[in-house]
């Protein structure tokens, strides 16, 4: 009997990680929305607000895509750990590297590639 609770449950994690992949892949591109010195009160779904101030880029932050509505906050700021960068690409999407790994919460692994979300 624990065999199938245990096989139910492996199919179930296998399908909801396949649903993320196909809704990811079929989702418009996230775009960057440069914000100076604070974010906004409310972030819209489907964008990357780079925080900047004196020129410098501080923060970014955007909705997680799993869909549990948190906010997620990246550091772009070099001096301090842990640490992203985001580049703007040719057609205006963003690149994020390295990859966002939610530890608490929704647990969501990621990495954001020319506006795409790709789930790890």
């Amino acid at each position: 009997m624990n065999w199938i609770v245990r096989l139910f449950a492996s199919l179930l994690d296998t399908c909801r990680t396949k649903t993320k992949r196909v809704w990811a892949a079929i989702q418009p591109s996230i775009q960057i929305e440069p914000v100076s010195e604070a974010l906004p009160r409310h972030l819209g779904r489907r964008k990357l607000y780079v925080v900047s101030e004196d020129g410098y880029d501080e923060q970014a932050a955007m909705i997680c895509p799993c869909g549990c509505k948190q906010v997620l906050h990246m550091n772009l700021l070099t001096d301090e750990r842990p640490c992203w960068t985001v580049r703007q690409e040719e057609d205006g999407t963003p690149t994020l590297h390295p990859s966002v790994w939610r530890k608490k919460g929704c647990g969501s692994h990621f990495w954001l590639r020319r506006g795409r979300v790709i789930w790890c």
